[in-house]
């Protein structure tokens, strides 16, 4: 089986993930051992390499981690779509992996990334986390939705350009 420019069958995550025999293998082995949700699915933190600017979070199945790790590309699992995804397949902003990481009991997963076009948000900013929610004092003195203050001001690419023709992945 081919899986596009790569050319080989694709990671068995059978293979390179071991079961989760013992709290100490998992906490403290050298063993890649990740535990998935009931979904099948483990959180993927992304951050900029360079800046440890936090890009974005997202969810990977098996075949999305193995792919990861195969590719050195970001692959996730997209839960509106139910469908795996390679990070800049249809925008080319694709997130090149420098560095990936997983926590103490393996349940969720640490991307350091370069990004071919220097965003990652579907909305054409920069990261996902272009809004600020007010807390403390400012949160206590509203009974209204809480304002949300924009971060970031400039988008760095059209999504109505970039994505033409795809259905957002935003779900109400």
């Amino acid at each position: 089986m081919k899986t596009g420019r790569y050319n080989t069958a694709p990671m068995d995550p059978n293979r390179i993930f071991a079961a989760r025999r013992t709290i100490e293998q998992v906490e403290e082995g050298q063993e890649l051992a990740p535990k998935f949700d009931a979904q099948g699915l483990i959180a993927a933190v992304t951050t900029d390499f360079t800046s440890g600017e936090l890009l974005m979070v997202g969810y990977m199945n098996a075949e999305a981690l193995a792919r990861t790790i195969e590719t050195g590309e970001a692959h996730y699992f997209s839960r509106s779509r139910q469908a795996l995804w390679h990070k800049g397949a249809t925008s080319g902003l694709v997130q090149k992996v420098r560095e990936l990481l997983i926590d103490d009991d393996q349940d969720c997963v640490w991307l350091r990334v370069d990004i071919t076009g220097g965003a990652s948000c579907h909305v054409g900013y920069r990261s996902c986390f272009y809004r600020q929610v007010p807390v403390g004092t400012a949160a206590k003195d509203s009974d209204t939705p809480l304002p949300l203050t924009f971060t970031e001001t400039e988008k760095v690419f059209d999504p109505e350009i970039v994505y033409r023709g795809q259905p957002n992945p935003t779900k109400l």
